[in-house]
């Protein structure tokens, strides 16, 4: 049996291979399904090893999830409130009404902030509404990026593709820092850690980083070390 820890990881990535982007290559998804079923089988491996495969995957899909969520999240703003609305019962498009007419929009309904305006009997249908419309957008678009909008998806693919590129030559360069840090073996801690943060937020396995972040975190590790070495002279 897996330990917790690496069984949490698993259902995460188990979750990624049942739901794969459109568009997703054929070759992609048969690394995904083959490799689930080697981590499913294969008790002895370590989590760290668990780890090291997800992120392998994470990057070579990470463009197809970006761009889909690009897609997902335009249609969430243009279509949501519609999706909604088609589901709620006359009274509670009233309520729905109501909370726009007192400043609140479909954003803030999702956001979860505006609770207090509805009844918790009220609370309960919309939350499970939005769930639902939550899922229609996901069908919308995956109807939508494979046909009407096929050609807009697959540039946006390609745009994340070399985004993703852009980002493991950096990595690469603060494994390389890390490596060439001799002097400041916890700052090289600190830098591999870093490292693997980002790594987490490209195969959903922990918080999203801004690209900015990682553009930026070079440099940054590279002050903290003339920092450090200014400082031993003092």
């Amino acid at each position: 049996m897996h330990q917790p820890l690496t069984r949490h990881t698993l259902d995460i990535f188990k979750k990624i291979q049942a739901n794969l982007p459109p568009l997703t290559p054929p070759e992609l998804a048969k690394e995904y399904e083959h490799a689930l079923e080697h981590l499913e089988n294969d008790f002895t491996i370590g989590h760290r090893e668990v780890e090291d495969l997800v992120i392998s995957l994470g990057k070579k899909i990470w463009p197809y999830w970006k761009a889909f969520f690009e897609f997902y999240d335009l249609n969430q703003g243009k279509l949501g409130e519609k999706f909604l609305l088609a589901r709620l019962s006359p009274d509670l498009k009233k309520r729905y009404q109501a909370f726009c007419a007192h400043g609140g929009d479909y954003h803030d309904l999702r956001s979860g902030a505006p609770a207090s305006f509805f009844k918790p009997e009220e609370r309960i249908i919309i939350t499970a509404a939005l769930i639902a419309v939550d899922g229609d957008i996901r069908n919308f678009t995956r109807q939508a990026v494979t046909s009407t909008e096929m050609n807009k998806y697959e540039e946006a693919i390609f745009s994340f593709q070399e985004i993703i590129d852009d980002i493991e030559k950096r990595l690469q360069s603060l494994r390389q820092l890390a490596e060439d840090e001799g002097e400041h073996p916890r700052l090289a801690e600190e830098i591999r850690e870093r490292v693997r943060a980002f790594e987490f937020g490209l195969c959903m396995l922990g918080p999203h980083t801004p690209y900015h972040e990682v553009i930026n975190a070079p440099d940054y590790f590279t002050d903290r070390r003339h920092s450090k070495n200014l400082h031993r002279f003092e």
